[in-house]
């Protein structure tokens, strides 16, 4: 396949590229400031930038979104970009969308404890930007005629991938264990490689927990 990668500079982002490079696609790292590694074709730019998502998606067969809300981007980077991106993924023919949210997003149809519905509300307070405008990407998506999937960590860390994961309905609580960011880039790849869980955004969450 050709994987696209937006937001290939984070954490999620670099592990995608490498994963998706690894398992035998040919890869397209999209960031404002690339890496340049050598280990994938690189195109730099803005997600806001009105040309950028066609040039980025021609050819594509998976989109995988790794943008977040960062000091540099501002609250809304997602609310304002995705729907340029699934109006270019739309005219090129480009159905296969994965994006990575968060636990705290509160989205419709959740079935949350108390302990998720505690994140949820902590979330909200100490990282408001970044909860509501992935609310908002949900919105775009479950409007969109893609076949989109969103996953929902509940923590991010940097440390080595374990390869083991697993995708529920089930929000995880206060003690859930933090997963590695290459593990859910892991989890991304491999959903844009099939056709499970579309139109849902399930959690992430480390295997045997």
């Amino acid at each position: 396949m050709r994987v696209v990668v937006l937001g290939a500079a984070g954490g999620v982002g670099r592990a995608a590229v490498r994963l998706a490079g690894e398992r035998g696609h040919a890869v397209l790292a999209v960031a404002r400031t690339p890496a340049g590694e050598g280990t994938a074709e690189e195109l730099a730019g803005d997600v806001r930038d009105a040309g950028l998502p066609a040039r980025a998606v021609a050819g594509a067969d998976a989109v995988l979104w790794c943008v977040g809300v960062t000091r540099r981007s501002g609250g809304d980077v997602g609310r304002a970009a995705l729907p340029l991106l699934v109006a270019a993924m739309t005219g090129a023919g480009v159905r296969r969308f994965v994006g990575v949210s968060g636990a705290g997003a509160d989205l419709p149809g959740d079935r949350k404890g108390a302990g998720a519905r505690l994140v949820s509300g902590l979330t909200h307070r100490l990282a408001r930007d970044l909860v509501v405008d992935k609310e908002g990407e949900h919105a775009v998506l479950a409007a969109s005629p893609l076949d989109w999937t969103q996953v929902r960590p509940p923590r991010l860390v940097d440390r080595p991938g374990t390869g083991r994961y697993r995708l529920t309905d089930a929000a995880p609580g206060l003690r859930a264990a933090a997963v590695s960011k290459a593990d859910v880039a892991l989890a991304m790849v491999e959903l844009a490689e099939g056709r499970e869980w579309l139109h849902a955004a399930p959690f992430v969450v480390a295997e045997g927990r």
